[in-house]
């Protein structure tokens, strides 16, 4: 290591790494690829740039972006892997190498935490396509990054006894490292390619001892990709011994990945966990949550105001992680207050609290902040759902029209959300025009044949061809907002005035686009307000009305007019309800298992099989 004046401080090169992503952060996209372009040739800058192309990735999922961020993603993986494979292994064992050095020990250990963060970066993006193929790619993928993470992770842990001398590591009940074997009598799996194992590292080497740690929630880490963990500096000393505060972000930063890593993993659909189990190893949502507790920050941010109300996780309680997130942001305010990322997650948190004013006030604050496209669309998005759970239906159409037109991702969805609520709102014309525009842009869309597109084009097929059709009306349209709203697990954050006005509305005579829907909305609604036994009624009438089309059924448990995840999600619901009391939980059981067995093929099937999963494996 060499020092310049830079500030007066040392220039380690995972400092600039760390420099580059709160540039990110705090609005300056320009001066991060700038200041990463500079030092591609540096490890801890190479992962860095990784980091900035994937978080563009996944905020845009535009195809040109997602495939550049793939290609650096696995030259980065090529790149890490050449120095720890089976022949670089076995050079070291017949020639010798120096790995007296605990410094270049711990250099090491962080190129087999970059390894490991860029395959499941890797895995999440390939998945991104929804076909098998994909799945069984990613599944290899994981699985290589289980094994490097499982090698990390047991030399750091003797590293961070050795330095702090305690016998558990910090944080809540830290993960054990071990691959799950299917049966006793079935050795484990092994990846086809035997290259991506990782060596072990001589750790006999004395560190300091006596030394103290602050808390389980460790300040700075080394790796770029985990550098969302911390960003308090802290200056290391230039001499060949790991230091305390290297040892702990070391363990912080392969607490990050691996963190992810088990979220990733206990997210995904139960025919994709049967592919996973398969190749020897599982995740667990908690131990997940409990490794990125030791890392946490802007992960824990996306977990609980992204992924826990998108999935369901708690079912209809969106705000089950919201003060885990107001504490997170809080936290983060000195040195994050005015970052469009984090103004972003603030406006999530409001809304998860129906405070959609505080929302929108947040999420205009961001696209004031940030000079980046794709934060800009990414706030004008959760604009537009505000105004629908405000049921404002015009403002909600101006804004989805705006993202059809400057948005490069599912231009149909946006066509279809802005028909859905001009109609609502009786501009019907309108609405049967733009439904006109969505098979074209389906066809030319890259997420063609994705749940979400057969999901457009499902809803748009139930549009007249012209007008005058009768059954065609102001409240037809606003049926199938509500839908959205229920589908997307937006209903809980309705005030109570606007879920009795969607009440209201769904009581209302005429012709539904789907039967039962009516009144699986209802039942959402009336959960929403603490309507228990009324919502199990409107459940059970919407499983009567769908249970005669039952007949009609083919064999493959598909009917014609594709509308049967009215019945699975109306099983889910009720079977949720019925568990809650200990007399009617055998009924319960009994509808979620008849709703994972009975239906297939219909709109978020994997989302719904996500929510019946976790609540199987709650109630035992």
């Amino acid at each position: 290591m060499q020092t310049n004046g830079i500030n007066g401080k040392t220039d380690y090169d995972w400092l600039l790494a760390r420099e580059g992503i709160q540039l990110l952060l705090n609005n300056k996209i320009t001066e991060a690829e700038q200041l990463f372009g500079e030092r591609k040739d540096n490890v801890q800058m190479a992962a860095g740039y990784c980091f900035v192309t994937f978080m563009n990735a996944l905020m845009t999922f535009e195809e040109e972006k997602l495939q550049e961020s793939l290609q650096t993603l696995r030259d980065m993986e090529k790149r890490c892997a050449q120095d720890i494979g089976w022949l670089k292994a076995v050079k070291n064992k017949v020639f010798g190498t120096d790995n007296s050095s605990e410094q270049a020990h711990a250099e090491k250990l962080e190129e087999q935490i970059i390894l490991a963060d860029s395959q499941v970066c890797v895995a999440l993006l390939t998945f991104l396509q929804q076909d098998l193929t994909s799945y069984v790619k990613g599944g290899w993928v994981l699985r290589k990054a289980w094994k490097v993470y499982q090698h990390t992770y047991s030399q750091i842990l003797h590293l961070y006894r050795k330095t702090f001398g305690y016998q558990e590591v910090p944080g809540s009940q830290f993960p054990s490292w071990k691959v799950i074997t299917r049966d006793p009598s079935t050795p484990n799996l092994q990846s086809p390619t035997s290259e991506w194992s990782v060596p072990s590292f001589n750790t006999s080497a004395t560190t300091p001892s006596g030394s103290t740690t602050p808390n389980g929630r460790i300040n700075g880490f080394r790796n770029p990709f985990s550098i969302l963990s911390s960003f308090t500096h802290s200056d290391i000393p230039p001499n060949n011994s790991v230091t305390p505060e290297e040892v702990s972000r070391l363990m912080s930063a392969v607490s990050f990945g691996y963190g992810i890593f088990q979220l990733c993993i206990s997210l995904l659909p139960p025919s994709l966990l049967k592919l996973i189990h398969f190749l020897g190893f599982e995740g667990d949502r908690q131990i997940g949550i409990s490794a990125l507790m030791f890392a946490r920050r802007l992960a824990l941010l996306w977990y609980h105001t992204i992924v826990r109300p998108f999935f369901a996780l708690d079912g209809s309680n969106v705000r089950a992680g919201v003060e885990a997130a107001q504490y997170l942001i809080t936290e983060s305010q000195n040195d994050f207050g005015q970052s469009a990322l984090f103004l972003f997650f603030k406006g999530r948190v409001e809304r998860l609290k129906s405070n959609i004013d505080g929302a929108l006030e947040a999420y205009q604050a961001a696209v004031e902040k940030s000079p980046q496209r794709e934060i800009q669309l990414l706030c004008l998005h959760e604009v537009g759902w505000c105004h629908l759970i405000q049921l404002d239906w015009d403002q909600a159409h101006q804004c989805f029209l705006q993202l059809k037109l400057k948005s490069r991702w599912s231009k149909s969805f946006y066509t279809y959300l802005a028909a859905v609520c001009t109609g609502a709102s009786g501009n019907l014309d309108e609405a049967i025009k733009l439904t006109h525009e969505v098979p074209g842009l389906s066809a030319t869309s890259q997420q063609r044949s994705t749940q979400l597109e057969n999901f457009i084009l499902r809803r748009t097929s139930r549009f007249p061809n012209k007008e005058g059709n009768k059954y065609f009306d102001q409240a037809y349209c606003r049926l199938l907002a509500f839908e959205l709203l229920f589908l997307w697990n937006a209903l809980p954050s309705c005030n109570v005035h606007h879920i009795n006005s969607l009440l209201e509305d769904c009581q209302s005579t005429g012709q539904e686009p789907m039967e039962g829907m009516r009144h699986l909305v209802m039942g959402a609604a009336q959960c929403c307000l603490g309507d228990f036994e009324e919502a199990k009624a409107s459940f059970r009438t919407c499983l009567a009305k769908r249970s005669e089309l039952e007949p009609q059924m083919n064999a493959e448990g598909q009917t014609g007019s594709g509308d049967h995840h009215i019945s699975a999600f109306a099983l889910y619901e009720l079977g949720i309800l019925l568990c809650k009391d200990p007399e009617t939980m055998e009924e319960g059981k009994g509808l979620l298992l008849q709703a994972q067995s009975s239906y297939k093929g219909y709109d978020f099937e994997n989302r719904l099989n996500v929510r019946i999963h976790a609540a199987l494996r709650n109630i035992g």
